[in-house]
C-alpha cells in the first residue's frame, strides 16, 4: 500500500469572498504546512460562502490502481457556532462532482488548529472507478456557513489518493518430465507488493507447443487446451481437471488481489512441461440415426488396456459446428465397458436439421491416475433429420420422449419478474417489491388428436425433471413446466386435448 498526498496548486472560484492571511493566494496558504497561513471567510460577507481550490496529481503507472481517495485537514473555529463543511471532488467532462469529506460542527481546535481526517472514498463522487482522469482533475471546496466572530479557519488541505500495486506470481510447477500423471497439479508463488493484500483470484490456461508456438500468440486470448477459468480462491495450486495427452505443453497462470470487489491481476506467467505416458488403446465410433425414435445411437469399441491399467472407460464427444468445438455428452464422461471392450450409448438431444459429429477415447485407469488416449480419428457424420413436428423429451428419463405432436401455436416467451406486494400498517399506499428476473418463461399449446397420442403426451408434462423441446424449425429449447392444464372436445368422433403448458427455461 502507498498512499500519494497531494496539494492545492490554484484557486478554482470563490477567492473573492474569502481572507487570505500570510500567503500570496488560498492555494498556497493551505499547502505549504505552516500555521501562520491561513484562509478564513471574509466577515465583510454575509451568508454561506464557497472556496473552490485545484490540486496536484499524481502518475497513476500501468501496473498500479486507485483503491481509494479522503480528504484531510488541519482547521480551528474558535466557538460553539463553528460550521464549515470540506468537500473531496474531481471534475469530470465539465462538471464538478463533491463527497462532503469532512463536517466540522462547534469548537475544534480553539485557538490551536487540528488535524481533521475525512472517510475513505473507493470510488469517485461521479459513481466511477477512480482513473487517471479524475486524479488529475482532484478538487477540494471549503463552504463556511456562519459569520462575524463564528469563521473558521483553514491552515491547510492535504489529499490522499491510496495507490495498489499489482501483484506478481512465479509459476513453479509441473516442470521437466511427467510420466505418471495425465493432470499434474499447477503451482506457483504469489506476491503482493503492498504486502497487505492477500489473492483472491487465479486462472490457468494449458496450452499445447503448437498453440504457445503459433503466430500472434496471447495466453489472454488464444485458444487453450483446457482452462480453469476464473477461480475465487487463495488457494497456491490447482490440479490440470483434463487429462492430457503426450506432448509438451504450458501453464500460464495469472493471480488477482480483489481492489473495491473487482479483480486486479497479475501479468501471465508459465512453466513448459513435457508428458509421456503410455495411453491405452484408441477407440473407434459407429453411429446411427433413428428418425422415429429422435436419437443416435453410438457404438463405441475399443480394446484391453493393458500394462499398468486395473480398468478403463470410455468418454464420448458432439460437435455440432462441424469440428470447430466439441462438448461432452450428457453423462457422455464415464462410459462403463463390456468385456469385450465396447459400449453402446443414446443421444437423444442432437439439433436437428444438422449434420453433427461424434469422437470417443479411453480413459486408462492406474490407481488414482487417469492416462488418456487419443480422440478417435475416425470420425462419424450423421445428418439429424428434421420430421418438422414437435417434440418433447424427458433429459433425465428418454423413456418418456414423445414426437410427432402438432402445436396450436408457436412457443410463447416473456420475460416474468415475479412481485410480492404488502401493504404497512400505517401506510396508505402499498409496497411492491420485485424479485430478481429469473429468465424466459413462455407458454407451448399442443393438440393430442387421439388417445394414444394424450397418453404419451400427459406422462411427459407430468415429468418433474428438465423438458427438451424441439419445434419443427430446428430451434430446441430446455425447460421446466410449472402449470399444465387442457381442454377436452369431440371431433370426427374420438376425444381431442387442447393442452396449454405454462413453462420457465432453465440450463441444460
Amino acid at each position: 500500500m502507498a498512499i500519494v498526498t497531494v496539494r492545492p496548486d490554484a484557486v478554482s472560484t470563490g477567492a473573492s469572498n474569502f481572507t487570505v492571511t500570510g500567503a500570496a493566494n488560498a492555494a498556497a496558504a493551505t499547502n505549504d504546512d505552516s500555521d501562520a497561513t491561513y484562509v478564513r471567510k471574509s466577515s465583510a460577507v454575509s451568508g454561506t460562502q464557497t472556496l473552490s481550490l485545484t490540486f496536484g496529481t499524481t502518475t497513476i503507472a500501468a501496473d498500479e490502481r486507485v483503491r481509494r481517495v479522503r480528504l484531510r485537514a488541519r482547521v480551528e473555529t474558535d466557538n460553539a457556532n463553528g460550521k464549515m463543511d470540506l468537500m473531496l471532488g474531481t471534475r469530470v467532462s465539465g462538471q464538478t462532482y463533491y463527497f462532503t469529506g469532512y463536517a466540522v460542527r462547534g469548537a475544534v481546535g480553539v485557538s490551536v488548529p487540528v488535524d481533521v481526517t475525512g472517510a475513505w472514498f473507493s470510488a469517485s463522487p461521479d459513481g466511477a472507478a477512480w482513473d487517471q482522469t479524475r486524479i488529475d482533475a482532484l478538487r477540494g471546496q471549503y463552504i463556511e456557513y456562519k459569520d462575524s466572530s463564528d469563521i473558521g479557519y483553514v491552515y491547510e488541505l492535504y489529499i490522499d489518493v491510496d495507490v495498489a500495486s499489482q501483484p506478481t506470481l512465479n509459476v513453479t510447477a509441473p516442470t521437466g518430465t511427467i510420466t505418471s500423471s495425465a493432470t499434474p497439479e499447477v503451482q506457483w508463488t504469489y506476491t503482493d507488493p503492498d504486502a497487505a493484500d492477500p489473492q483472491g483470484f487465479y486462472q490457468i490456461k494449458v496450452f499445447t507447443s503448437a498453440q504457445y508456438g503459433a503466430g500472434g500468440f496471447d495466453p489472454a486470448t488464444s485458444d487453450a487446451t483446457w482452462t480453469s477459468g476464473i477461480v475465487g480462491s487463495s488457494e497456491l495450486g490447482a490440479a490440470i481437471a483434463e487429462p492430457l495427452l503426450s506432448g509438451t505443453y504450458r501453464a500460464y497462470v495469472r493471480v488477482a488481489k480483489a481492489i473495491n470487489g473487482e479483480p486486479f491481476w497479475s501479468d501471465w506467467d508459465y512453466e513448459q512441461f513435457t508428458l509421456s505416458l503410455t495411453p491405452p488403446p484408441t477407440v473407434t465410433v459407429d453411429a446411427a440415426w433413428s428418425a422415429t425414435e429422435g436419437k443416435a445411437t453410438l457404438t463405441l469399441t475399443g480394446d484391453a488396456a493393458g500394462g499398468s491399467y486395473t480398468s478403463q472407460y470410455f468418454q464420448v464427444q458432439r460437435s455440432d459446428d462441424s469440428g470447430v468445438t466439441w462438448a461432452l455428452l450428457r453423462d457422455g464422461d464415464d462410459i462403463a465397458v463390456s468385456g469385450s471392450y465396447t459400449a453402446t450409448v443414446t443421444d437423444y438431444e442432437a439439433p436437428r436439421g444438422l449434420t453433427v459429429r461424434y469422437r470417443a477415447r479411453s480413459i486408462g485407469v492406474s490407481g488414482e491416475e487417469r492416462i488418456p488416449s487419443a480422440w478417435s480419428t475416425a470420425i462419424p457424420q450423421v445428418l439429424v433429420t428434421n420430421d418438422g413436428t414437435w417434440w418433447l423429451k424427458a433429459v433425465a428419463d428418454p423413456t418418456l420422449n414423445v414426437g410427432s405432436l402438432i402445436a396450436t401455436g408457436e412457443l410463447t416467451r416473456r420475460i416474468e419478474e415475479p412481485n410480492t406486494v404488502f401493504r404497512v400498517l400505517g401506510r396508505s399506499l402499498p409496497i411492491v417489491v420485485a424479485g430478481l428476473i429469473g429468465g424466459v418463461d413462455g407458454q407451448l399449446r399442443l393438440t393430442a388428436l387421439n388417445d394414444t397420442q394424450w397418453d404419451a403426451i400427459e406422462d411427459v408434462l407430468s415429468h418433474q425433471g428438465t423438458l427438451l423441446v424441439q419445434d419443427p424449425l430446428g430451434r430446441q429449447n430446455y425447460i421446466r413446466i410449472v402449470t399444465r392444464s387442457w381442454v377436452e372436445r369431440y371431433a370426427a368422433g374420438r376425444i381431442v386435448r387442447d393442452i396449454t403448458a405454462d413453462y420457465v427455461q432453465v440450463s441444460p
